[in-house]
């Protein structure tokens, strides 16, 4: 089997187990708090990873060190506000608003990496940011749902500025180093916040446990990796269309396990959501393959 065409796949699997998560999470969400829940997930992530890292040369660089650490500060700024938001929103919300991170990333990438904006980028971001307001007229008599709404959307610009960090610092740095501080970093801060997080500690059962294992799994080591070295074999930009398919999974899930109920607004504007993060993901993969056209690889 071709390898780019296996690597699609696997990260079709990634956005699929990456959209379980957020039922999986508001359920656990029940039972323990959410600075507790990501502080023993990612404490368990960083166990499993510790078995794939290569404790060479440059593992303990203190560049690596550093760069690792920032950049797991701003994932953890992902994580952080995207599952405290999960406490006042709708699993299949808190889905699609945090996809839109595929929108915020070239906007991101501009201020930070001084790359250039297209029209189709503005153009999806403001497609994206009406969709936004739709999926909120369903929420204007519920301040809770729209606390959580405004969390979720922190969480996706933390998540793009993570991004515009990694692509540009992680060219020096072994991938599964780089990942193991990021991972690190997030459970480290993930336990300075416990005090400070709403919703306390929370108890421990069954279900809590299953949700720690499944989301340090399938969400972070087999995410992570796969998303990892699939960008190896597949563009970006194709992988960035494949990535859509995430807050639709998200959604789908939220109706299968969490039963949740889908409003005509949430409906409207994640699909609004959807098809902007679907048409500049779009965009830049045909750039992609008429500039590949254009500059054959002999």
């Amino acid at each position: 089997m071709d390898r780019k065409i296996l690597y699609m796949g696997l990260l079709l699997s990634v956005t699929f187990f990456w959209g379980v998560t957020f039922p999986v999470v508001k359920v656990a969400l029940g039972y323990i708090g959410p600075g507790p829940f990501l502080a023993l997930r990612f404490l368990a992530a960083t166990i499993m990873l510790a078995f794939f890292v290569r404790r060479g040369k440059g593992f303990l660089a203190p560049s690596n060190i550093k760069h690792g650490m920032v950049a797991g500060f701003l994932l953890f700024i992902g994580y952080y506000f995207q599952t405290v938001g999960l406490e006042y929103t709708s699993a299949a919300a808190s889905g699609i608003i945090t996809g839109a991170y595929v929108v915020i990333l070239p906007l991101m990438s501009y201020l930070y990496l001084k790359t250039k904006v297209s029209r189709m980028d503005l153009f999806a971001s403001i497609i994206a940011f009406g969709g936004l307001i739709l999926m909120s007229l369903g929420s204007l008599s519920n301040l809770g749902t729209e606390l959580g709404d405004l969390l979720t959307l922190i969480c996706a610009v933390g998540y793009a500025v993570q991004i515009a960090y990694v692509s540009k610092h992680s060219r020096n740095i072994n991938s599964s180093t780089f990942t193991f501080y990021q991972i690190a970093a997030v459970t480290i801060f993930s336990t300075i916040s416990i005090p400070f997080t709403p919703g306390g500690l929370g108890t421990i059962n069954l279900y809590v446990v299953f949700a720690i294992i499944f989301t340090a799994i399938f969400g972070s080591v087999f995410g992570y990796y796969v998303s990892t070295v699939a960008l190896i074999y597949v563009e970006p930009t194709a992988a960035g269309i494949i990535f859509v398919a995430e807050p639709i999974f998200a959604a789908l899930a939220a109706v299968i396990l969490a039963h949740e109920h889908l409003g005509i607004y949430v409906i409207l504007g994640g699909a609004v959501m959807i098809m902007a993060m679907f048409l500049t993901s779009l965009d830049k993969y045909l750039k992609g393959r008429r500039g590949s056209s254009a500059h054959p690889v002999s």
